[in-house]
């Protein structure tokens, strides 16, 4: 009796079934030498973009020193509950002062979307609105707490062009006009402000040297192997970037303020990459005081402190909205008794509780 192999004439081509019985092990094997391969063939060429960058690109020492006195750090977050019958998502931001520990915030926002809304756009609307949460809470917080001699934002000043089509145009204008409005009072009032972006995956620095087409690779990751710890780069112009890049940068142009960023190495640790301090022009003036500052209140995560206390405060756990997600169970037993309407999203029920 024929095998199938036999019968389809692939004799060989199927898979060793007793060779792939541990799934976990044949996936280590293929991330194994994945991974390794493409880290072993990139490496050259890494090494010289890198040599380059420090030839084309002055890079200064920074000091840890605290030239700022009173400083705040401002962060948002948001979280997801996913239920059978629609998409829900809370956002909220928050602003952590230092030295004294003081914590302000806004009345968080809810929001929720039917099944519809595709998932892609859902989540362009939840970062949009999140956005902007967090630069008005800033500036509501700049408004009623005078004195803050630094105000550093857990998020871009220099936007790419993939905000010119996050969320609904409503969202994107909400973000456009909260930026602009804090930018405005800091301008006037003369508080110093810099945006910090820890998780930096775009190519500003390389469309600025002229690179996009000789690598593919983000600048935080180059500048990993480029920079030294305590060293930033000079800084650039993302915006005069994108538009070399792309003939265009249409979310900054709506925002109208000068942005220039630099890249800083605040850790000694390999797996931190350098993150990207995002300044207005008229925030220039304190380059220097700003990166000593940033470089040294970044103890050991290479995060500034103001942003880590305020992430640590905005931070909503998932467990946290389980809790909630079970008193709203216990509620609609109560008035109702129709459980069902609370259905979770197939594979949600386990963190939420049920």
């Amino acid at each position: 009796m024929l095998t199938y192999s036999e019968k389809v004439g692939v004799e060989g081509d199927l898979p060793d079934i007793r060779a792939n019985q541990n799934l976990y092990l044949s996936i280590r094997n293929l991330l194994l030498e994945e991974v390794s391969n493409n880290v072993e063939k990139n490496m050259p060429a890494v090494t010289e973009l890198a040599a380059r960058i420090r030839k084309e690109l002055p890079f200064y020492m920074m000091s840890k020193r605290s030239p700022f006195q009173i400083v705040a750090g401002a962060d948002a977050g948001s979280q997801l509950l996913y239920l059978a019958s629609r998409r829900y998502a809370v956002i909220s931001a928050l602003v952590y002062s230092l030295p004294y520990g003081a914590r302000f915030f806004l009345q968080p926002e809810s929001l929720s979307f039917p099944y519809t809304t595709t998932g892609e756009k859902f989540m362009g609307i939840v970062n949009a609105r999140r956005e902007a949460k967090l630069y008005e809470t800033a500036y509501c917080f700049l408004e009623r707490k005078p004195g803050i001699e630094l105000l550093l934002i857990d998020g871009p000043l220099a936007f790419s062009n993939l905000w010119s089509m996050t969320g609904l145009e409503r969202d994107r204008q909400r973000l456009i006009d909260a930026i602009i409005r804090l930018l405005d009072f800091c301008k006037y009032e003369k508080v110093t402000v810099a945006g910090v972006v820890k998780r930096p995956s775009a190519r500003y620095l390389v469309y600025h040297l002229g690179l996009q087409e000789e690598t593919d690779l983000p600048d935080a990751f180059l500048l990993l192997q480029t920079l030294r710890a305590g060293e930033r780069t000079d800084i650039f112009s993302p915006r005069r970037a994108l538009k070399r890049g792309f003939r265009s940068s249409a979310f900054m142009d709506a925002i109208g303020y000068p942005i220039y960023s630099f890249y800083g190495r605040f850790s000694r640790e390999w797996s931190i990459p350098p993150i990207r301090v995002d300044l207005p022009a008229f925030s220039l003036g304190y380059l220097e005081d700003i990166a000593d500052y940033c470089y040294g209140s970044s103890y050991g995560s290479g995060i500034p402190l103001p942003i880590v206390r305020a992430d640590e405060e905005v931070r909503i756990s998932k467990r946290f909205i389980g809790e909630v997600y079970s008193d709203i169970v216990r509620r609609i037993i109560r008035s109702t008794g129709e459980v069902s309407h609370l259905a979770p999203y197939w594979g949600e029920w386990k963190w939420m509780g049920v």
